[in-house]
């Protein structure tokens, strides 16, 4: 198992985690989720883990080998149990972005550096697709996916909590299966793109929904990376909208993310980029109780978090850190931007230097100056 000199047991004997300290967490990421104050805003953060200890760092083997994919796991969640913050010890079936678009026949294309990407279907092969047909829980790699699960279970104690494998979004998932002619066939063909736009609606909503049943995972609520998840049970990932004029996004993105977010009861978007459309129909959907950045630097952070509270919904994430500025001066910055509601924002800090390794302090320092 790579070059790694401990066992897993050995690794499963290091996970101590503060109970009381997961506990509060959940506590406090549920206020946030339902727009409610809360006694101090979440912030999640790991530890370093213990010296000599590392995961595998070959992807390849790390998603084709389940005993790799678990032990990389661990070696993660033991700088969160370290920390002691609000963090939560989570682990999925890491088996990529593709992991649905397999059930309508895509291959998925091992990397020794990344997560598998997948190949296309062709306009014929999507118009013979018929998700509703199929036995969806014995289709491309769900299998395995609910094989990991079992085997997770199994293996871990139960304060670590399983969160759905990579579930995308209706339209991210159109993108997937049939690629870049999508955006041409918006314009050529719309009616083929709806109807492809509704197959991918009924694969998201239900290969989810089985994967939260393999997992005991009650449909409106959950865990994501380190998350307790409320008010909502699922994730919609709008990758590739970010492209889309408002016209697009208002026409082909919005109306099936609405119907995928409603069978959970609501939940997060993600995205990566910047698109000042999207983000305008993210904030006006109801249904969408919280929003993730994959680039924050790219965003001004204090007017989406005010724009988050005024809306009743959440920031989950990042926010960048000055390069001359202290951790109290960060601190003091972000804790500004809710303006003493203690709503709107869960908080991933940037720590650098030595402040990691001081878990405590850093927690203190969050707590005290709210």
């Amino acid at each position: 198992m790579s070059t790694a000199t401990y066992s897993l047991d050995d690794l499963l004997a290091m996970l101590e985690p503060d109970p009381r300290a997961l506990e509060d967490g959940r506590r406090r990421m549920a206020d946030v989720w339902h727009d409610r104050p809360t006694d101090s805003l979440p912030i999640l953060f790991g530890a370093p883990a213990p010296e000599g200890v590392s995961g595998g760092g070959d992807m390849r083997r790390h998603f084709e080998d389940d005993a790799q994919m678990l032990y990389d796991a661990v070696v993660g969640l033991l700088g969160v149990a370290r920390a002691g913050s609000d963090m939560q010890l989570t682990i999925r079936a890491d088996t990529g972005t593709g992991t649905f678009a397999t059930v309508a026949g895509c291959e998925l294309l091992p990397s020794e550096y990344a997560l598998p990407w997948t190949t296309h279907l062709t306009r014929e092969a999507l118009q013979a697709f018929h998700p509703e047909e199929m036995t969806l829980a014995e289709a491309g790699v769900m299998p395995r996916v609910k094989r990991l699960y079992a085997y997770f279970r199994e293996a871990l104690p139960d304060d670590v909590h399983p969160f759905c494998a990579d579930s995308q979004s209706p339209y991210d998932l159109a993108h997937l299966l049939y690629g870049d002619p999508i955006f041409y066939d918006m314009y050529d063909d719309p009616d083929f793109v709806h109807e492809l736009l509704r197959k991918t609606t009924y694969l998201y909503v239900e290969c989810t929904t089985l994967i939260k049943a393999w997992m005991n995972e009650p449909l409106d609520g959950g865990y994501h990376w380190g998350m307790a998840v409320a008010n909502g049970g699922t994730r919609s990932c709008e990758d590739t909208a970010t492209l889309l004029n408002a016209e697009a996004i208002a026409e082909f993105v919005h109306p099936y993310r609405s119907r995928g977010l409603a069978a959970f009861g609501g939940g997060f978007v993600h995205y990566c980029g910047d698109n000042d459309h999207l983000y305008a129909d993210v904030l006006s959907e109801p249904l969408v109780r919280g929003l993730n950045f994959g680039n924050p630097e790219r965003h001004d952070l204090g007017r989406v978090i005010a724009d988050l509270i005024q809306a009743g919904k959440c920031y989950w994430g990042g926010i960048p850190r000055d390069d001359d500025e202290t951790l109290e001066a960060y601190f003091r910055r972000v804790i500004g931007y809710t303006a003493g509601t203690r709503k709107g924002l869960i908080f991933t800090p940037t720590l650098r230097g030595d402040e990691a390794k001081e878990p405590q302090r850093v927690i203190e320092m969050w707590r005290s100056l709210q």
